[in-house]
């Protein structure tokens, strides 16, 4: 008797502990311009965040990689009204304000900065490059005050639709990634070679 007793409680430890693991971890708010935890933020908020992060320097490496020239390049043959280099790059500024400001409830999101600029419209590459990383510490706030437990929260994006906080920064990282996916193009269209297929350091 004595035994089996022994026996459950091995059972009934064992199956307690497997619960405690799989419970989710605890969310305690980030502090404005901290990183976030796994802890804080929780492991959906944080591979929707280890996304953007790494397109996030993808991008911040392809405006550095280039010179101020190339800003205006487009290989041969495509329209006049698709997007140049630059272009490209100060669209994808305007957006993060958009999709981010959506985020954290701006009243004024758009796709445009917050007094209104419009980066699509920048040809110098340092105004670019700031606008670039002012952009992306834009949405490394809005990433910030969202986790796991309020990221399912509704909201509506800056053009009308309607999304959750993280689906809304999930959308922003599959906007990053497409418009880094024309400037791929553009890179080898220039001989270059795009950062994310550039050897690790």
């Amino acid at each position: 008797m004595n035994r089996v007793l022994a026996t459950i409680g091995v059972f009934a430890l064992a199956a307690a502990t497997v619960v405690a693991q799989a419970k989710p971890p605890t969310q305690t708010p980030a502090k404005p311009g901290t990183s976030l935890t796994m802890t804080a933020a929780g492991p959906i908020t944080m591979s929707i965040r280890s996304t953007f992060d790494e397109v996030k320097d993808y991008l911040l490496r392809s405006a550095q990689m280039v010179d101020e020239k190339d800003f205006g390049f487009k290989p041969a043959g495509v329209a006049a009204e698709v997007r140049n280099y630059g272009q490209i790059l100060g669209h994808v500024a305007d957006a993060n304000y958009g999709f981010c400001g959506s985020v954290m409830g701006a009243a004024d999101a758009g796709e445009h900065g917050p007094k209104g600029e419009q980066f699509e419209k920048v040809t110098s590459k340092v105004e670019m490059q700031k606008a670039l990383a002012a952009a992306f510490a834009y949405c490394d706030k809005a990433f910030n005050g969202v986790n796991d437990r309020n990221g399912g929260e509704a909201i509506k994006l800056f053009f009308g639709a309607d999304s959750t906080k993280l689906g809304a920064l999930a959308f922003n990282n599959a906007h990053n990634y497409e418009h880094y996916g024309n400037l791929v193009t553009y890179l080898r269209a220039m001989g270059k070679v795009p950062p994310s297929s550039q050897p690790k350091k």
